[in-house]
């Protein structure tokens, strides 16, 4: 009588999943590395395993035109995912805000901007206080170094800083309601990043949910 050959075992683990919607692709194009690291971390801290971001440019202290005309450039040939943001700083780019506003009009739907006035720290500063006590850029550095020891531009962000992110958006919305800020360009002190959780927030949903 011939012998059964057994089967040899499974592998144990995690079983695969044939079918896992792709992680959605979004691009980014920012004015400098602390925005991109500050996006990594975001992604990294929020969205992991449902969004991948792409960054087009240098990210090297580029303007806010030179953001526009990037992204002009290399959605010609390649795939703008669910949507592209550019981020920036109000410092020295309201020169721009017509050529904004006009790229905004190309596609309403995909093409979206946060700015912050003055920069990034300032954004970064509302993870900790109620009313950052900044009148410019290098103010706003400075001040950050307060709560986040050895802070240096560029530099990786720490998960504990994207832990706050909740509380950093309703401080926020509380100014902007204060304030009034509604349009394209920030009045004031005032930061639009919250438009990008928010937007990231329901698009995460949206899949999540199908």
């Amino acid at each position: 009588m011939a012998r059964t050959k057994k089967r040899p075992p499974r592998p144990r683990g995690r079983a695969v999943v044939r079918d896992r919607m792709p992680k959605a692709r979004v691009v980014f194009c920012v004015e400098g590395k602390t925005e991109e690291q500050y996006v990594r971390k975001l992604v990294e801290e929020r969205y992991q395993g449902h969004v991948v971001p792409v960054f087009w440019g240098s990210s090297h202290r580029s303007s806010l035109k030179n953001l526009i005309q990037t992204v002009q450039r290399q959605s010609k040939t390649d795939d703008v995912g669910e949507g592209v943001w550019i981020i920036c700083d109000s410092d020295q780019n309201s020169v721009h805000v017509a050529q904004l506003e006009e790229w905004l009009r190309e596609d309403a739907k995909c093409h979206r901007v946060a700015v912050t006035n003055p920069c990034i720290e300032y954004w970064l500063l509302l993870h900790y206080v109620d009313s950052p006590r900044c009148s410019n850029a290098k103010a706003a550095v400075t001040e950050l170094r307060k709560h986040l020891t050895g802070y240096v531009k560029g530099r990786p962000l720490p998960a504990d800083l994207l832990q706050r992110t909740n509380r950093a958006v309703e401080r926020e919305r509380k100014r902007s309601v204060s304030f009034g800020n509604r349009g394209v360009w920030p009045d004031g002190k005032c930061s639009q990043i919250p438009l990008l959780i928010d937007w990231l927030d329901v698009l995460v949903e949206r899949r999540r949910t199908g």
